[in-house]
């Protein structure tokens, strides 16, 4: 079903290679500030003097001063969809740090803006409630050579903006090496492997992944009782038609596992029968349901503010405290989760598992008291099913944001293995096709680049040309369920077919052998590139040649291609027989034109020899 034209392969290659090298120095660029007052608005408010107020016109709120701003003025949003922008030029295409100059009086909690550059949505910045002009990072921005416009539209809009400055980001940033070792250092051998491979794939390739429809449809059980995926498939039947492929992720949900309730869905069934039987990838969250209060057997995952029904009363500040009712049910909760999860390593089968997710938007009871109980929470989870139960099948993931308080919720990284952001960003009725590199790079640079990042969830599939565009290297990404994957205004058919035929996006029929994969220990060791090829001596062991094959797998394809342009320009190394293997021009060293015979090779053009 893959597209393999030369052409696409060579632009694929030129793009893979350019998410890996670090960008360009720039460091003579400096810091840059732009005042918000020379810039432009739609809707917005420029002022050009300040004065001191209460954020509640009778007086009742909080006091703030508005008088210490810089330059002549500041801007100011207040209904959802106007707009201040400011142009901004830097001498070379790459990724910046953005620091935005605001105050933010009238709600005490935060403030959330929209971040565009160019025209395109990059994700958000959260404002947090302040008196006075204050600097907040705004993350992590690509820009392009020349001229930029870099806007900020409300979206809960009462914010003042007085400056932003932009300095050239870490060049470490773009050296995407996650550790190669688990938080868990009895991790199964299955385990392991999976995560090697995850990050082998890693800023080379995004993986497919899709969200099955929650709950139970095994309508046909009575039937077939011996299978599981039968009933949940109507996202999966959709890619199919539409693609002809099948995504490498599953999203799977274990809503239905509580003490609370006797209901259940065969989730971990479905997990062990993705993996053992189709050779996919499962990714499990968990929307923990809890009683809505104390005795009742009704359950909710969401708080009352959030305005659903039922929502749920149940405090987590008491759920790890010791001797509540709570912390009792949350064990007992916990007890049989690990049930669940060891059905699937009694079965072998290792998942990316993502509890407590999206906890810092306080819609989750979870994340509804605060960052400390939170952190406590999920440090208890994985202590019991870690070292308590003994599950070593779970790679941990933390889904969380990118906001100035973000850092205070993540529970540490000897806890995560791996960072997950969820997407939801198309609006007024249409896709929202960015890769949002900022919110990417910003959550790379929140672990110094130690962690792999993951589209957790999303509405609109990023588009191929702006994933490789931006250089916005998510190792996956996962449409929710039902109209966030199949309507037009979320996920274009044009743009679902172009991301799943190329050969940048790893779909079913791409994956390994998960129990046969090899496993790198430790971190990769940057070398500089070999100045010559040669052949295995004579006292080497015999190999047999496979022209091409320069990463030894036992194969020629793509991330051949990728890894010799990256041994060219000193990115990366390859073994003696790897050379040997890549060196099909007949001349001596590697050399560009052993890469144009490779790629030929792949589209039938040549035969190497």
């Amino acid at each position: 079903m893959k597209r393999n034209r030369l052409v696409s392969l060579l632009a694929a290659s030129a793009m893979l290679l350019g998410c890996v090298p670090a960008m360009p120095a720039m460091a003579e660029a400096g810091v840059q500030k732009y005042e918000f007052e020379d810039g432009a608005t739609s809707g917005g408010t420029i002022y050009t003097e300040g004065w001191a107020g209460n954020s509640a016109e009778d007086g009742s709120g909080v006091d703030f001063d508005l008088t210490g701003f810089s330059g002549t003025g500041f801007s100011y949003l207040d209904q959802k969809g106007t707009t201040v922008s400011i142009d901004v030029t830097v001498p070379e295409a790459g990724l910046y740090s953005l620091t935005i100059c605001y105050c933010e009086p009238y709600d005490l909690n935060k403030k959330v803006q929209y971040l565009n550059i160019n025209g395109v949505n990059q994700g958000d910045v959260s404002f947090k409630h302040n008196t006075e002009f204050t600097e907040t990072s705004g993350g992590v921005v690509m820009l392009q050579e020349g001229t930029n416009t870099i806007e900020l539209k409300a979206y809960w809009g009462y914010t003042f903006f007085d400056y932003l400055t932009i300095e050239p980001a870490p060049e470490s940033l773009t050296n995407l090496t996650p550790t190669r070792q688990l938080s868990n250092p009895n991790a199964s051998d299955t385990t392991k492997r999976l995560y090697n491979y995850l990050c082998d794939v890693y800023g080379e390739h995004i993986l497919s992944g899709q969200q099955e429809y929650c709950g139970s449809h095994n309508y046909n059980s009575w039937n077939d009782p011996d299978t599981f995926i039968k009933d949940n498939e109507a996202e999966f039947e959709y890619i199919l038609e539409k693609t002809g492929e099948q995504p490498a992720i599953r999203g799977i949900d274990f809503l239905a596992y509580n003490t609370t309730s006797d209901w259940r869905d065969q989730a971990p069934e479905r997990c062990i029968e993705w993996f053992n039987e189709y050779g996919g990838i499962a990714t499990v969250s968990w929307h923990w349901n809890v009683p809505t209060e104390k005795g009742s057997t009704t359950t909710a995952f969401y708080v009352e503010s959030t305005g659903n029904t039922p929502f749920t009363t149940f405090s987590v500040t008491n759920a790890v405290t010791e001797g509540t009712w709570e912390h009792e049910l949350i064990l007992k909760d916990i007890e049989l989760i690990a049930g669940e999860l060891q059905k699937l390593e009694d079965a072998d089968v290792p998942i990316l598992w993502r509890p407590l997710h999206e906890a810092e938007g306080a819609w989750f009871w979870w994340g509804a008291e605060g960052p400390e109980p939170c952190k406590k929470l999920y440090r208890l989870l994985y202590d019991q099913l870690t070292n308590v139960y003994g599950l070593d099948n779970l790679i941990w993931q933390w889904t969380g944001y990118t906001y100035e308080t973000s850092a205070d919720w993540y529970p540490g990284d000897d806890v995560v293995d791996m960072v997950g952001y969820d997407k939801y960003n198309a609006v007024d009725g249409l896709p929202n096709l960015s890769s949002i590199s900022s919110t990417f790079y910003s959550l790379v640079q929140s672990t110094d680049g130690e962690k792999m990042v993951a589209m957790t969830e999303n509405d609109s599939i990023p588009s191929l040309e702006n994933l490789l565009k931006d250089k916005a290297a998510w190792l996956y990404f996962c449409p929710w369920y039902m109209n966030y994957l199949t309507s037009e205004q979320n996920n274009p058919v044009d743009n679902l077919v172009e991301i799943y035929q190329s050969d940048y996006c790893i779909t079913l029929d791409e994956l390994p052998d998960f129990r046969t994969y090899p496993i790198t220990e430790g971190t990769p060791v940057e070398t500089t590139a070999p100045t010559e090829t040669t052949a295995p001596t004579e006292t080497s062991a015999p190999i047999d040649r496979l022209p091409g094959d320069i990463n030894c797998d036992g194969a020629v394809q793509i991330v051949d291609v990728v890894m010799l342009n990256k041994v060219l320009m000193g990115a990366d190394s390859a073994s003696p027989e790897g050379q040997f293997n890549a060196n099909v021009d007949g001349e001596e060293g590697l050399s560009p034109s052993d890469s144009l015979l490779i790629l030929k090779s792949l589209v039938d053009l040549v035969t190497l020899s």
